[in-house]
C-alpha cells in the first residue's frame, strides 16, 4: 500500500553497466532463453544495503516469501482458501488460544540442515521476546515443540482471526539467528531460507535470486532466476517505457501513454484498492486531540480533486468508514453505504471559528496556545504521487488558514520520524489486510503502543481508544459471523465519526506488467492475487503460475 536513488550509470535506461550481464544472464554468460530473469521493481532505494532479515525493517523485497517461507500461503483475493505451506496443518483448541502446527516433512534450510519445529519455537519466541520482531502485535505466551514435526503456539487471548497473520510469518533458522544477540535488528547479508529461490548475487544497484533446485516444488517454478534492479521513481518511466522491467508496482504518470500504448499485446496495468492513504496527525500531541480541529479539516479537503490530480483519477474517493472500494464494499454498514465525505469549506471555516482557532493578521490560524497552525507535512521525496497529493492538500488547507507544506525527505528519514512520533502531521498508508478486521487493528489498537524505544510499527497515529479496543477484542474472541458483523460495524462508526485518522485517498495496489517473456500474472479478469510484487505471499503464488511467453 509503499511507498530514493541515485543514479551513477545508465543502462537501457536506469541499471549501471555492471547491471547488464547480471540482468540479462543472472550470471555475466549471454543471455537465452533458459537464463532469462524475471526483472522486478518493487522498491525505491538510494543503494541497496544488504540486509535479507524478514523482520528488520529495512529487508530487502524478495526475503520474506520467496527466502524465508510462511506456514500459510493466502491472499487477500481469495481469503477463503489459504493454502498449507511449511505447514501441512493448522488447528485451534476450542478457545482459540492455542495453534497447532503440524509442519511438512522433508523441508530443508539451503545450508544443507533439516527444518523442523524448533524453528518454529525459536521464531514465535524471538517474537515474543525482541518486540520489534512482533509487528503483528500478536499475544504470544510461549511456544513449545511437541515433536520434530509438531509446534505448539499459546497466546493471551482468543486469537482466531489473527490465524492468515500468523500463517503468514516469515519462519527464520533456529540455527543461526540464535546466534544473534538481537535477532531482528541483526543486519543478514547471506541469506538462509527454506524457500524457492536463495541469493545468488549482490551488488548496490542490483541483486539476484537463484532457484533452490532442492525446494519441496522447485519443479514448479519456471523461473529460475530474478533479478531486483534499482530505480528511481525519475527514472521509473524510462525503464518502464525501454520494456525493461516484466513486473512493478510502482505509480507511473500517463501509464497508457508511457508503458501500455508501446505494446499493447503484452503491457497492461491493475491497480485495485487495496487501503487508504490517511493525513495521520500525532495524537499524542494535544492539538489534535481535538476532533473539532480535525474535522474542520477534514470538511476542508477535496478528495476529489486530489484523486484526479495526484492518482490522475486511477482510484476512488475514500469511504468515511476507511474501507476502501471496491476491495470491501460488502463489509460496509448498510446505513453507511451511502454516505461520502462532504467537501465544505464555508463549514470547515465555522467549526474552526467556533472552536476557537482565530485567524491572524497573515491569514492563518492559530491554536489555542497561540501558536501559528502551520507546520511542516513530512513524506517521502521520492513518491511522486504523494509529493502531487502534499501539494494539492496545502493548497486547499490554505484557504480556511492551516499550511502543510509538503517537506520532501528519504524514505528512511520519513520511517523513522513515522514510527518514532516525531511529526505533527504526516501521511501514512493503511493496508486493507485480509479483512477489515485486520485493518482497522493496523489502524486502531492499542497493542501497537510505542515500545521500550518508542516506536511503533503500526497505528501511527497513536489512537488508543476503550471500546475501540473492545469491538477489536469482541471480533478475535468468536467465529459467529454475526457477532463479527457487529464489531465491524462498531469501529466502521468510530472511524466515520471521531476521525481518528482522516482518508483522503484510496491507496491502489500498484501493479504494472509485461508479458514479452512471462505470462500468467494476474489481473482484473483474472484476480487470483494482489499484482504488486511488494505483498510477499502474492509474489510467491504469482511466481509459481508464471510461465515463459511462447515465442
Amino acid at each position: 500500500m509503499t511507498p530514493e536513488v541515485t543514479r551513477r550509470a545508465l543502462m537501457l535506461g536506469s541499471v549501471g553497466v555492471a547491471g547488464t550481464a547480471a540482468l540479462a544472464g543472472c550470471g555475466g554468460e549471454a543471455a537465452s532463453d533458459e537464463d532469462r530473469p524475471v526483472r522486478i521493481k518493487a522498491s525505491d532505494t538510494t543503494l541497496f544495503q544488504p540486509n535479507f532479515n524478514p523482520y528488520s525493517g529495512q529487508a530487502l523485497q524478495g526475503a520474506s516469501g520467496l527466502i524465508y517461507e510462511p506456514l500459510q500461503v493466502v491472499t487477500a483475493m481469495d481469503i477463503e482458501n489459504p493454502e498449507q505451506w511449511l505447514a501441512s496443518d493448522l488447528a485451534w483448541n476450542e478457545d482459540g488460544t492455542v495453534l497447532t502446527a503440524t509442519l511438512r516433512d522433508g523441508v530443508t534450510w539451503t545450508d544443507g540442515e533439516p527444518f523442523d519445529a524448533e524453528d518454529v519455537v525459536f521464531t514465535f519466541r524471538m517474537m515474543r521476546d525482541y518486540p520489534a520482531a512482533n509487528t503483528a502485535a500478536l499475544s504470544i505466551v510461549d511456544v513449545v515443540a511437541v515433536d520434530s514435526l509438531t509446534a505448539q503456539i499459546t497466546f493471551e487471548d482468543t486469537t482466531f482471526a489473527q490465524e492468515a497473520t500468523i500463517g503468514a510469518l516469515p519462519i527464520v533458522p533456529e540455527h543461526i539467528f540464535s546466534a544473534f544477540e538481537d535477532p531482528a535488528a541483526e543486519q543478514v547479508e547471506v541469506p538462509v531460507g527454506t524457500g524457492p529461490y536463495k541469493l545468488d548475487r549482490f551488488s548496490d544497484q542490483l541483486y539476484t535470486f537463484v532457484r533452490n533446485d532442492n525446494h519441496w516444488i522447485a519443479e514448479e517454478f519456471a523461473a529460475k532466476h530474478l533479478a531486483w534492479p534499482s530505480y528511481t521513481s525519475q527514472t521509473m518511466a524510462t525503464a518502464m517505457q525501454a520494456g525493461d522491467i516484466d513486473w512493478a508496482g510502482d505509480f507511473i504518470a500517463n501509464i497508457d501513454k508511457i508503458f501500455v500504448e508501446k505494446d499493447p499485446e503484452h503491457r497492461g496495468h491493475w491497480y485495485p484498492g487495496n487501503g487508504i492513504f490517511n493525513l495521520t496527525f500525532n495524537l499524542e500531541k494535544e492539538l489534535w486531540q481535538d476532533l473539532e480541529l480535525r474535522r474542520g479539516i477534514s470538511l476542508a479537503i477535496d478528495r476529489q480533486e486530489l484523486s484526479d490530480i495526484a492518482m490522475l483519477g486511477y482510484v476512488d474517493v475514500p469511504h468515511p468508514t476507511a474501507l476502501p472500494r471496491p476491495t470491501f464494499e460488502e463489509f460496509i454498514a448498510k446505513d453507511l453505504a451511502d454516505q461520502e465525505f462532504v467537501f465544505d469549506p464555508e463549514e470547515a471555516e465555522r467549526v474552526l471559528d467556533k472552536a476557537g482557532y482565530e485567524r491572524g493578521t497573515d491569514g492563518i490560524r492559530t491554536g489555542p496556545d497561540g501558536v501559528p497552525l502551520s507546520f511542516s507535512l513530512q513524506i517521502p521525496s521520492d513518491y511522486n504521487d504523494w509529493v502531487i497529493a502534499t501539494q494539492v492538500l496545502d493548497e486547499q488547507l490554505r484557504r480556511i488558514g492551516i499550511e502543510f507544506t509538503p517537506q520532501g525527505v528519504s524514505f528512511e528519514a520519513w520511517t523513522e520520524n513515522r514510527d518514532m512520533g516525531n511529526f505533527d502531521v504526516t501521511l501514512s498508508i493503511v493496508a486493507a489486510g485480509q479483512g477489515p478486521w485486520f485493518m482497522y487493528r493496523s489502524m486502531l489498537s492499542s497493542r501497537h503502543a510505542p515500545d521500550e524505544d518508542g516506536r511503533v510499527f503500526a497505528n501511527f497515529q497513536r489512537w488508543y481508544d476503550e471500546e475501540t479496543d473492545e469491538l477489536l477484542n469482541a471480533f478475535a474472541a468468536t467465529e459467529d459471523e454475526t457477532e463479527q458483523t457487529v464489531a465491524i460495524d462498531g469501529l466502521q462508526r468510530i472511524v466515520a465519526d471521531k476521525l481518528p485518522a482522516i482518508p483522503i485517498i484510496t491507496a491502489p495496489n500498484w501493479f504494472n506488467y509485461n508479458t514479452k517473456y512471462w505470462t500468467g500474472f494476474p489481473s482484473e479478469e483474472n484476480p487470483y492475487a494482489l499484482g504488486s510484487p511488494v505483498n510477499g505471499p502474492d509474489r510467491l503464488i504469482i511466481l509459481r503460475r508464471l510461465t515463459r511467453t511462447a515465442s
